[in-house]
């Protein structure tokens, strides 16, 4: 059969800053995307921005090789096109230093040609859960956890317990749903009666 083209959003992203500093300045802390596309092109016009990505455990399970991969660090120099899957990666970008201009465009789109319109991701720092998960499923360990500061609530669906080992794990408090995002308490005070956890 004839293969179908790519499709895109009606919306296209537009990124750009400037670093007059000889260190390099970071954009928004580690996170993934909530997406139901493919993925997105980043096409880099000026200047540079670098990427640190990080497979999710999704994508682990999915791609074998990818397993026990650490941070990989693309630079992105004018011309360069990026293509990613900002659900399935971990991903934070930074501006080199003394970069005038940093000006990148970047439009999401529809591998299987299928689907196609406006924008369906929304701006939002957090995480969020991709399948439902029961009370006291370990969410996040030390070791995995992505380099965001989580939301606190007054209902707050997560709690920071000690694993077994020692190790600093963010447990399900109670049932979260698919799509619903993590939160933790509002006060520290309330973390404390948690105690030690999986």
């Amino acid at each position: 059969g004839k293969a179908s083209l790519p499709k895109h959003s009606d919306a296209a992203w537009v990124f750009f800053g400037q670093n007059s500093s000889t260190r390099p300045l970071a954009g928004r802390p580690e996170h993934t995307d909530a997406i139901e596309h493919s993925g997105t092109w980043h096409v880099q016009l000026e200047g540079e921005k670098v990427w640190t990505l990080r497979p999710t455990a999704e994508l682990q399970r999915k791609v074998r090789a990818l397993r026990g991969i650490g941070p990989l660090r693309v630079q992105c120099k004018q011309g360069d096109v990026l293509c990613i899957n900002t659900k399935l990666w971990w991903h934070s970008t930074h501006i080199p230093g003394k970069c005038k201009l940093s000006l990148s465009l970047a439009r999401d789109m529809w591998l299987d040609g299928n689907r196609a319109g406006s924008c369906d991701m929304t701006n939002v720092d957090g995480h969020y859960a991709l399948r439902a998960l029961r009370k006291g499923t370990v969410i996040f360990t030390e070791d995995d956890a992505p380099a965001l500061e989580l939301p606190r609530s007054s209902s707050a669906n997560c709690e920071l317990c000690e694993s077994q080992d020692g190790k600093l794990a963010l447990v399900a408090k109670r049932s979260i749903k698919a799509g619903e995002w993590f939160s933790i308490s509002e006060s520290e005070e309330e973390d404390e009666g948690a105690g030690t956890g999986p």
